[in-house]
């Protein structure tokens, strides 16, 4: 059973507003889904400008690490939401989850919590 979690739910001060990552890159969140039997919790941002000169993965590679400690984790703790597997994505444009979408530019990093923390894990 999946939880797909509105993006009113997301108790952080700008959810439907632009999050200022440590890039610099235009990203505004898409939505959380939670997937309770398998414990993982997906986050979705979206920014236009993904694949475009200039924003490639190399230069959104900290964004990520950043997103999990910053947004992710308090966002989970904040509404009582269970994970153990923490998967976060950006994609130029927004789409349904599970979605074959071949033209979208999609970057995906895992992390797990441990001890309270994110700890990156290689797909």
């Amino acid at each position: 059973m999946r939880w797909l979690v509105p993006i009113f739910l997301l108790a952080t001060p700008a959810a439907a507003q632009e999050i200022a990552v440590p890039s610099g890159l235009p990203l505004t969140f898409q939505e959380v889904i939670l997937e309770p039997e398998t414990g993982f919790a997906r986050f979705r941002f979206v920014s236009d400008v993904l694949g475009q000169p200039g924003w490639e993965l190399p230069d959104v590679t900290d964004d990520f690490a950043w997103l999990c400690d910053e947004v992710v984790l308090p966002a989970l703790d904040q509404n009582g939401w269970e994970a153990n597997q923490i998967v976060i994505s950006m994609a130029d444009s927004a789409f349904e989850f599970g979605e074959i979408m071949p033209d979208a530019v999609q970057y995906f990093e895992g992390y797990a919590i441990v001890d309270g923390a994110c700890e990156w894990v290689p797909f």
